[in-house]
């Protein structure tokens, strides 16, 4: 229960603290920010958060020792800002929790997986490119089950009549009955788009919304060249 608690404390908060910038001249315990980001092993130890409006976290300080991490892995952070660093960091910070953003590839639509795959409804309310990334924050309706989610290319329909690739947003609610109105995120990895010769893609996103609203459609720019 206490951490279903902190989850729910890091999605409550985001829509006050969500890409947030402390403008006093220092900064307070008290204070906390909720943002997305990418966690980066390697070079520093234990690890750099790095927040997907491009700023670079140290942990000097964390209430989650436990929380596994691992390179390229998406997160949910809370965190509270200790004071300024240099070089290539730009902050030191105390990481009040973590919690894992699920994190997938483009997933080939066939006649064999169709019904796995499932159609259900579900509402995109927004999304986002970093680095190979997108995230998106979706709405559906369940609350008893696991649901499965998924961004997939039909093999039969790759693309539409302008050749650009279709990526379907893809939602089975395993038949769970609509008993709350939930919310989820979400990142896929586009590695799959990329061409060598060529420094972006464009590509149409669908997705099937709730009965009585328009379903989701729109033409999207990946750009992943220098």
């Amino acid at each position: 229960m206490k951490r279903r608690f902190l989850i729910g404390l890091l999605l409550v908060a985001l829509t006050a603290f969500y890409g947030c910038k402390n403008d006093d001249d220092g900064y307070s315990l008290g204070k906390f920010w909720v943002t997305t980001a990418t966690i980066e092993k390697g070079a520093i130890s234990p690890y750099i958060i790095v927040t997907d409006n491009g700023d670079r976290l140290f942990p000097s300080a964390s209430d989650v020792p436990w929380f596994k991490t691992r390179n390229g892995q998406r997160v949910w952070i809370n965190y509270t800002i200790l004071g300024d660093a240099e070089g290539n960091i730009d902050h030191f910070v105390k990481v009040n929790d973590l919690a894992e953003i699920l994190t997938k590839g483009i997933l080939d639509l066939t006649p064999a997986n169709a019904d796995s795959i499932g159609h259900d409804p579900i509402d995109i309310r927004s999304y986002w490119f970093t680095d190979d990334f997108l995230t998106i924050r979706f709405v559906y309706g369940g609350g008893g089950t696991v649901h499965f989610i998924n961004l997939v290319q039909d093999v039969d329909n790759p693309v539409n009549e302008n050749g650009l690739p279709i990526l379907e947003f893809r939602h089975n609610r395993n038949n769970d009955p609509y008993n709350y109105r939930m919310r989820g995120t979400v990142s896929f990895n586009l590695n799959a788009l990329k061409s060598e010769d060529a420094s972006s893609v464009e590509f149409v996103l669908k997705a099937r919304n709730f009965q009585g609203e328009p379903d989701f459609e729109k033409v999207l720019k990946f750009e992943y060249g220098e």
